[in-house]
C-alpha cells in the first residue's frame, strides 16, 4: 500500500510538481505527483484555460536514488481551449520543467544518459548505467547519441580551418577531419578523403579564410577548388618531416663515410674480444684463480671484464663513502647528521663508522652452469678435432645431458673465438658504444643530430658531426642547409625561404635538390607555413582523440556515431 510522505514538499523534483505519495518495493521507488498550476496554456494558440476536462496518469523514468530505480507517476490534467479560432478543443497541460511531450523519461534522466553515451559509447556506457541504477541497453545509448547530435546541429562559422586525413575503416580507407583552429573544436568529419569531397565542403563554408594542411596533393587541390580565396598554410611539422626523409635518403648513400667518422683518428683499431683491456689490466680483472681462461668450466664469459670494471668503480664509491663517514664520525657528528649530509641511510652509517679498514671488494664470480659436468668431455673431443656443435650435443645427450642445445652452441662459439676460427662480429656478441671502431650509427640517428640545436649536442655528438662534415663536403653543406631551414621553422622567418631555395638547388646533395624542387611547387603555402603561427598541431591532437573514441566503440563507430561523439566531447 502506498505510504504517504509528509515531506513531499521538500523532495528534489521540479517546482511544477507536488509529491503526493511514495511507494517502495524491493527494487523500485515510485513517486506519485501532481501539478500545482491552476491554469494551463494551450500549446497551439497560447490561450490560458481554467476549465478542466479530465485527467490521466503519465509514467516517467527518473534518475535513480541510491542505486534504486525511480519511477514518476504524474497526474496530468486535460483542459478545454475556449479560443474559438483554435483548432484544438482539448489539450493536456505541458510538463515543461519535467519532460517533453510523449516522452517516457524525465529530461534530467535523458541528459544523464546522453552524457554517459557521449563519454563511453554503447557497451561501456550501458555497464556504467546499470551500476548507477539506470536500466538501459547499448542500442538505446547509441540512439541517444544520434538524437543529441541531430537536435543540436552544427552551424559554426569557421575562419581558420585545419584539415588532415585519418584512418576511418579497418581496410585503411581514409576520412577527413576538419578542426576550427580558433576555437579548438572539431567542425566536421568526412567519410572520404578526396579532392571532390573537400572542395564540396569548403564551397558550403565561404567564410573560411585560412586553411592549415599537410603537403598532400589532395588537400592542396581540394582547397584550391573549394576555397580559392583562402590562404593555404603548409604545416611546419610536415615540412620538417619531409626534410628528415630527404636527409635519411642522402645519408644512406654515405655509409662508408658515416662509419669512418665514427672512429676517432686518435684511437687505434683494436682486434679481439670486446673486453680486451690495456696491457697489465688483466691481472686486476682476472686475478680470480677460479677463472683462468676460456677452456675451463670456470672461464670468464663475454662481458666478464666489463662487469668487473663496473664493480671496481662501484667499490671506489663505497670506499669514498666509508672515508667520509669515518671523518665526520671522528669530528663528532651524530649518526643522523651524517646520514642527512651524505644522503645515505642510518644503517649504512652504523655499519661503516666503526670499520677500521674499508669494506672488502667482492669480485664477480660466475654461477655454475648445467653444462659444467660435460665440459671436460667437450674439450677432449674439441682437441681431437670435432668442431660440430650438433654432434657434440648428441654425444653428451647419450651420456646423460638433458638440457638445451643452446648451451652447447654458446660453448662451441666461445671455443671457436678462442681458436681464432671466427671473427669477433660473427660471434653474435653485442656491440657497445665504446667500441667506436665497430660502431656504425644509423642514418635516422644522424638525421636527428642534423636537426638538433647545436647547443644541445653533447661533446661526443658535436665531435662526430665535425669529423663527418670535414670528411665530405656534400655532407657539410647538407648540415648547414638543414640548420638554416630548422632556424626558419623555429623563428618563423619565411622571408629567407627564397635565399635558402637558391642555395639548396645548387648544392651537391641530390636529395636536397629534389626537396627544394618540391617546395617550389607549393611555394605559397610553404612560405605561409614559415611565416604564420597557425599549424596542424591541434588537428593531430584531435586525431589521437578520435582514435581513442573509435576503440571505445567496440566496432560500433561508423561515421555518424563517431562524428557525434567527437564533436560533443
Amino acid at each position: 500500500m502506498p505510504n504517504t510522505n509528509s515531506y513531499g514538499g521538500s523532495f528534489t523534483i521540479p517546482k511544477q510538481l507536488h509529491v503526493d505519495e511514495l511507494s517502495f518495493t524491493a527494487d523500485l521507488l515510485t513517486i506519485y505527483a501532481s501539478t500545482t498550476d491552476l491554469a494551463a496554456e494551450c500549446p497551439l494558440c497560447g490561450q490560458l484555460s481554467l476549465r478542466i476536462h479530465g485527467c490521466y496518469m503519465r509514467t516517467l523514468a527518473d534518475l535513480p536514488w541510491c542505486g534504486t530505480p525511480v519511477r514518476l507517476r504524474v497526474r496530468v490534467r486535460k483542459f478545454f481551449c475556449d479560443e474559438p479560432s483554435c483548432e484544438r478543443k482539448i489539450f493536456a497541460e505541458r510538463l515543461e520543467e519535467v519532460t517533453r511531450p510523449f516522452a517516457r523519461a524525465t529530461d534530467r534522466q535523458r541528459d544523464a544518459l546522453e552524457w554517459i553515451a557521449l563519454a563511453l559509447g554503447g557497451e561501456a556506457g550501458a555497464r556504467l548505467a546499470r551500476e548507477l541504477g539506470l536500466l538501459v541497453s547499448p542500442d538505446t545509448l547509441l540512439n541517444r547519441i544520434r538524437g543529441a547530435f541531430c537536435a543540436d546541429g552544427v552551424k559554426n562559422v569557421v575562419r581558420v580551418l585545419g584539415v588532415d586525413d585519418f584512418g576511418l575503416g579497418r581496410d585503411g580507407v581514409p576520412g577527413t577531419i576538419m578542426v576550427d583552429l580558433e576555437r579548438h573544436r572539431i567542425v566536421d568529419l568526412l567519410e572520404e578523403h578526396s579532392v571532390e569531397s573537400l572542395a564540396k565542403w569548403l564551397s558550403q563554408h565561404p567564410n573560411v579564410e585560412v586553411v592549415s594542411r599537410d603537403r598532400s596533393h589532395i588537400c592542396r587541390e581540394g582547397i584550391a577548388a573549394g576555397a580559392p580565396q583562402a590562404t593555404q598554410i603548409a604545416d611546419r611539422w610536415h615540412l620538417l618531416r619531409n626534410l628528415a626523409e630527404k636527409l635519411d635518403e642522402f645519408l644512406g648513400q654515405k655509409r662508408p663515410i658515416l662509419e669512418a667518422a665514427a672512429r676517432p683518428p686518435t684511437q687505434p683499431e683494436t682486434e679481439g674480444d670486446e673486453d680486451s683491456l690495456p696491457e697489465g689490466s688483466e691481472e686486476n680483472l682476472y686475478e680470480d684463480p677460479g677463472a683462468p681462461g676460456p677452456l675451463t668450466p670456470d672461464r670468464p664469459r663475454p662481458g666478464y671484464a666489463h662487469r668487473q670494471q663496473v664493480s671496481r668503480k662501484h667499490y671506489e664509491l663505497v670506499v669514498e663513502r666509508w672515508q667520509e663517514i669515518r671523518r665526520l664520525h671522528k669530528a663528532g657528528t651524530d649518526v643522523t647528521g651524517i646520514a642527512r649530509k651524505l644522503g645515505t641511510s642510518r644503517p649504512t652509517v652504523y655499519r661503516y663508522k666503526d670499520l677500521a679498514e674499508p669494506p672488502e671488494f667482492g669480485q664477480h664470480r660466475r654461477r655454475g652452469s648445467v653444462l659444467d659436468p660435460w665440459v671436460p668431455y667437450i674439450l677432449k673431443r674439441w682437441e681431437e678435432g670435432c668442431r660440430n656443435g650438433k654432434k657434440l650435443f648428441r654425444e653428451i645427450r647419450e651420456r646423460g645431458y638433458s638440457y638445451s642445445e643452446s648451451n652447447v652452441g654458446r660453448l662451441v662459439a666461445e671455443l671457436r673465438r678462442a681458436d681464432g676460427l671466427t671473427t669477433p662480429d660473427s660471434s653474435g656478441r653485442r656491440r657497445t658504444a665504446s667500441d667506436t671502431a665497430a660502431w656504425a650509427p644509423g642514418t635516422r640517428h644522424i638525421v636527428s643530430l642534423f636537426l638538433r640545436r647545436p647547443e644541445k649536442l653533447t661533446e661526443e655528438q658535436a665531435a662526430y658531426l665535425d669529423r663527418l662534415r670535414v670528411s665530405d663536403e656534400a655532407v657539410g653543406v647538407a648540415y648547414e642547409l638543414s640548420q638554416r631551414f630548422v632556424e626558419m621553422i623555429r623563428n618563423l622567418e619565411g622571408e629567407r625561404l627564397e635565399e635558402w631555395l637558391t642555395h639548396a638547388e645548387s648544392c651537391e646533395a641530390p636529395a636536397l635538390r629534389r626537396f627544394a624542387t618540391s617546395l617550389n611547387t607549393d611555394l605559397g603555402a610553404v612560405r605561409a607555413g614559415l611565416t604564420e603561427s597557425w599549424n596542424n598541431g591541434p588537428v593531430e591532437g584531435f586525431i589521437h582523440k578520435l582514435k581513442l573514441v573509435k576503440r571505445q566503440g567496440y566496432g560500433r563507430a561508423n561515421i555518424d556515431l563517431l562524428k557525434a561523439r567527437v564533436m560533443a566531447a
